[in-house]
């Protein structure tokens, strides 16, 4: 009996091969979507074994139609289960992927003000920092697009006499740029509970640049940046640099260089034309500053960029279920203590371990070593469980939080890497630098006196050997 035959005879049959053809075009879907991390080989060998298990089963459905629906049904169960996977590794894609970046202006009043968006605006005075450049251009065009006019807007010498004369509702309103949120962060830490945002406008900023390499088999460097909460909740928008840290692996020869730089460094800030803290450069112009800051700095270059913020360093360590990490000292910080030498940390005091410097012996630079500790354990907890399940948590955990600019091809190599290099990555040499911290006025922001971190003599050499020692091999 022919096929055709058999299917006028039973309907079984007809409801049968019905649910094969779903099945094989889901299979042939979830092929096609997982190429995209492993590669179109994979697509290209997979469609020929998927075809010859449809043929097995029309076959299956002559001899033997229900033995052939039963099996469909369990396969069908397993390409559902398959699906919702490949759905969701395709939004984590998609999620971890954003390298556009954006600086979020603002226009903010009292947090316990009667203002919002729909009132009459024109009693009200909006003052931002004469110094800020773009502050009064950007927020007369988010005024204007909200069909808004104040009575006046007025320029300020500094950020503390505005913050002072919003406070003391002297002024209504404030503009929020990077240059404000710079300050205010060192004015009032604070001061965000203090605040409304009435309204905000994201402005686009360039993307980081892509130096690529066969992740496989060429040497790279991954510029690991950690921003603190002046980023806000959004990934994507700019905010100051807390951690800066350099991993350079050679897939070869499994060397691996893990060097942090003080965030406090005195860099060139091209997006500036001048110096200042290289944890400003991210704040005024997004990953590619900071990066092009570094490689002026350090003669290196940077192939990726990876960013994380608070909500996704604890959304990562909770996912792992907690991670042990090296402590190099004895101290309290906020309400959680630790030991010299080995400690267990959830999320938030994982949080709290890599923050913490101003009660410890070197304060920029021993948090430097804390924040490389727990990179370090963060591979080890990996390394007890690299599965499936234990990255998809993992990315779960870093949907909203973790932005990079790899390219999604090549994130399954990544994996396989990390996989690889696990030994290597658990026990790699902590490299901090040595320097002194100078006070001086800004060349960048007129009448900022601060305080910044100058590498000792040789110090910027012994970084740029470390790493040109693990790309050589």
């Amino acid at each position: 009996m022919n096929l055709k035959e058999h299917l006028k005879q039973s309907n079984l049959a007809k409801i049968t091969l019905g649910v094969l053809l779903v099945d094989i075009i889901a299979a042939i879907y979830i092929a096609v979507q997982i190429s995209r991390y492993i590669g179109t080989i994979v697509a290209i060998c997979s469609l020929p074994i998927i075809l010859l298990l449809g043929a097995l089963l029309v076959w299956c459905n002559l001899k033997k139609t229900k033995a052939a629906l039963v099996i469909e049904i369990i396969l069908t169960i397993v390409l559902v289960i398959a699906l919702v996977l490949v759905g969701k590794l395709s939004s984590l894609a998609g999620a971890i992927g954003r390298t556009v970046q954006y600086e979020d202006v603002q226009i903010v009043a009292l947090a316990d003000s009667d203002i919002e968006p729909e009132d009459d605006f024109s009693n009200y005075t909006l003052g931002y920092t004469n110094s800020d450049d773009g502050a009064y251009e950007r927020s007369s065009e988010i005024l204007e697009e909200h069909d808004k006019k104040v009575k006046e807007s007025h320029p300020y010498s500094d950020t503390e006499t505005l913050y002072n004369d919003l406070l003391s509702s002297n002024t209504e309103l404030m503009v929020l740029t990077s240059n404000t949120r710079a300050d205010l962060s060192m004015i009032d830490e604070d001061y965000e509970s203090k605040i409304k945002v009435v309204f905000e406008k994201k402005y686009e900023l360039d993307a980081v640049e892509i130096k690529p390499v066969d992740i496989n088999s060429e040497p790279f460097t991954v510029y690991l940046c950690g921003a603190d909460l002046s980023s806000g909740q959004d990934i994507t928008s700019t905010g100051r640099g807390d951690v800066n840290i350099l991993l350079t692996v050679n897939p070869k020869t499994a060397k691996v260089n893990l060097q942090v730089i003080p965030r406090d460094t005195f860099v060139y800030i091209p997006c500036r034309g001048g110096s200042s803290k290289l944890s400003y450069s991210g704040w005024w112009g997004g990953g590619q500053s900071s990066i092009d800051s570094i490689e002026d700095k350090f003669g290196v270059e940077i192939n990726y960029y990876a960013k994380i913020n608070f909500n996704g360093l604890v959304d990562l360590v909770d996912a792992l279920g907690g991670v042990t990490v090296y402590s190099h000292y004895t101290y309290t910080a906020g309400e959680y203590s630790f030991v010299k030498g080995e400690n267990y940390v959830n999320g938030e005091k994982a949080l709290m371990f890599v923050r913490a410097r101003k009660m410890l012996p070197e304060n920029e630079l021993s948090r430097g070593q804390h924040q490389m500790e727990l990179i370090k354990g963060i591979f080890r907890k990996f390394a007890e469980n690299p599965s499936y399940e234990s990255s998809m948590a993992v990315l779960e955990g870093l949907e909203n939080n973790f932005v990079t600019n790899i390219p999604e091809k090549d994130f399954y190599d990544v994996f396989k890497l990390v996989v690889k290099l696990l030994p290597e990555l658990e026990t790699m040499e902590n490299h901090t630098i040595s320097g002194t911290y100078q006070w001086h006025y800004d060349e960048i922001r007129e009448g900022y006196y601060q305080y910044y971190f100058y590498p000792d003599d040789g110090e910027i050499e012994k970084v740029r050997e470390r790493i040109n020692d693990v790309l050589e091999g």
